[in-house]
């Protein structure tokens, strides 16, 4: 079924990043847009295949494909292979732009293994629609995940990793953000990604220069500052919502990331 949604905009203007428009599972039509769209785009296609033309040259998009449209170029698209079948969002923000230019992102590009990608717009999509108040903003956490991960298709460096280990890695990361708030030993980590502890441990030190389970701690960290930000619930009861065994445990764990204590974090908002 069609699913898309443009949500009505109010404070979210002043986020770094918030969505202008999402959909998923979407049937997509023939687009002619001569002057561009005000805002950038992401096209990912989960079924069938189309075709997209940029200064005259059509490029070719497939399963999984990854297509970045930037804000002002123009372009038009239509399906080749019916039913030709998107996720894909558009989004704005005060950061946007400083971070696709920052990044080397801001131009026209397509990449393969848009997989992740799919998911992290599943989510944004998800949470806009479940909660009409605050929907918007948690969405603006998935949209940084969005770019970081797009980030990381257009990084050629990426390239230097075994397909293995990066499916292998990519199945722990999709685990953590799915499971985070769960007690999650490492030895469940290695099994999931089919390699012994040691390995698992070399991947995360390499890709992101940290064990796997101060990664997850991250994670957990990340989670229980949107919390802070968004909801009223008592460090307690965050500390226990994200994963952690008390809240003594939590304040020095967000103290040792943050540099502050979680309840000065909250106070500064």
């Amino acid at each position: 079924m069609q699913q898309q949604v443009f949500p009505v905009l109010g404070d979210e203007k002043e986020l770094p990043l918030y969505v202008i428009g999402i959909g998923v599972e979407y049937r997509q039509f023939p687009i002619n847009r001569p002057s561009g769209y005000e805002f950038p785009q992401f096209l990912i296609t989960r079924r069938g295949a189309g075709k997209i033309v940029i200064n005259g040259t059509e490029h070719e998009l497939t399963k999984d494909s990854v297509c970045f449209i930037p804000a002002g170029c123009p372009h038009s698209y239509q399906a080749v292979s019916e039913p030709w079948v998107l996720n894909w969002v558009s989004f704005s923000g005060y950061e946007s732009a400083s971070l696709l230019e920052k990044w080397g992102l801001n131009h026209f590009a397509v990449h393969g293994g848009g997989d992740r990608m799919q998911r992290i717009i599943g989510k944004a999509y998800y949470t806009i629609k479940s909660d009409k108040l605050y929907g918007n903003h948690y969405a603006s956490v998935h949209l940084y995940d969005l770019l970081i991960e797009y980030r990381k298709l257009a990084d050629n460096r990426q390239s230097e990793l075994s397909s293995v280990n990066t499916a292998a890695l990519a199945d722990v990361l999709q685990y953590i953000e799915d499971n985070y708030f769960q007690q999650i030993k490492l030895s469940t980590l290695s099994d999931i990604a089919g390699i012994t502890e040691q390995h698992l441990c070399r991947l995360f030190k390499r890709n992101f220069r940290m064990r796997p389970m101060e990664y997850l701690a991250k994670v957990r960290i990340q989670h229980a500052k949107e919390m802070l930000v968004f909801s009223d619930k008592s460090i307690s009861e965050i500390a226990e919502t994200v994963g952690f065994p008390d809240s003594s445990y939590f304040s020095a764990v967000f103290k040792k990331y943050e540099h502050i204590p979680p309840v000065e974090y909250r106070s500064k908002l």
